[in-house]
């Protein structure tokens, strides 16, 4: 596809073309607050779609006035599949003005996203989670398919899940020593002193995760150290130093509230529970009452949840994980069951 394509739309002539970044970011932060009804900082937009370790992947729809009317884009994340390096890009903020809804120029703007950053040899998936409405023009219009039996919502008492191991007969020490290393807090200091403490564990983990945004040092540090906003709390299982960190959960809290944002974890069960439950001992001396997680219903880690004192309940935002494949070489069932994903490959939480 040419950088640039001219349609003429209901007797209107338009020009659907890459985002600017230089030039486009006042008139988007617009159309945001048409199509949202609310208002998107510069922060915030710059924070997550320009100044990311990503390429800028959006695309707009500008009518005969030149202002944005659709926007159609999404972050490239890095990923691995097999021995190749390939693109997954998260689909998100995608909005069309009030008054051109209906008329199908989204889908116009759609299809020439996919032909502009789908046809390129490293773009394998594009995925998100949109809610019913949107997901059933995707699947009516483009191609979209829900992943898998979609996203198992995990959430529990604090203090049970604490516990859980205690009632199933298992040994429980507390806030401490585990049988593999320490729970420890990753403060910014320590990814400063150790900038590869992220890359060792992708790399120790990336087999377990076959298709998944890459989960290395410059996600971690653009995701959750440099939100301008937001605030979240790392914990790992690590020897010392901090380099042998062989799992991570990242917290975000709301008054007695404690959710999961983001995990990544070899899969060994045995660590896993045995970190949760460490991390709960932690939570609950510190006074929260619950806590809620968000994974892929077929994956290994919603599992390991499932056994250790998490309840799985129906999810509660509406959304539905969904799927485009660009690469042949992808099967749809296998993508099912192997794909990662957690909260923090968008900025809900």
């Amino acid at each position: 596809m040419e950088m640039e394509k001219n349609i003429t739309f209901k007797n209107e002539n338009l020009v659907i073309r890459p985002y600017d970044a230089f030039k486009d970011e006042e008139n988007v932060r617009q159309l945001w607050q048409a199509a949202f009804n609310n208002e998107i900082s510069s922060k915030l937009w710059r924070w997550k779609y320009i100044d990311n370790p990503y390429e800028t992947a959006i695309l707009i729809c500008e009518n005969s006035k030149g202002m944005p009317v659709v926007l159609y884009g999404g972050i490239p994340f890095h990923s691995n599949f097999s021995d190749r390096k390939i693109v997954m890009i998260h689909l998100s903020d995608i909005m069309s003005h009030p008054d051109y809804r209906g008329s199908g120029l989204f889908i116009h703007t759609a299809n020439a996203y996919f032909d502009f950053f789908g046809n390129r040899s490293d773009t394998f998936v594009m995925y998100g989670f949109p809610g019913k409405y949107h997901f059933d023009i995707g699947v009516k219009y483009l191609e979209y398919a829900s992943i898998g039996n979609g996203a198992a919502f995990f959430c529990g008492s604090v203090k049970n899940i604490m516990e859980h191991k205690t009632r199933q007969r298992r040994f429980f020490s507390g806030i401490g020593d585990l049988l593999q290393g320490k729970i420890v807090r990753i403060e910014y200091d320590d990814f400063q002193s150790d900038s590869g403490l992220f890359d060792s564990l992708w790399n120790s983990s990336s087999k377990d995760y076959p298709l998944a945004v890459t989960r290395d040092s410059a996600f971690m540090k653009w995701r959750f150290f440099d939100h301008p906003f937001k605030s979240y709390e790392i914990w790992g299982i690590s020897y010392p130093p901090l380099k042998k960190c062989q799992g991570i959960m990242v917290l975000s809290f709301k008054d007695k509230k404690a959710v999961i944002v983001d995990m990544l974890f070899p899969e060994k069960e045995k660590l896993v529970v045995d970190f949760t439950s460490h991390l709960m001992a932690m939570l609950y001396q510190r006074g929260f009452d619950t806590i809620e997680t968000w994974l892929p219903s077929d994956h290994f880690l919603a599992a390991i949840f499932r056994k250790a004192g998490f309840d799985n309940r129906d999810e509660p935002t509406g959304i539905i994980p969904t799927i485009r494949i660009f690469d042949e070489s992808l099967d749809y069932g296998w993508a099912s069951e192997n794909i990662f994903y957690t909260m923090g490959d968008g900025d809900l939480f």
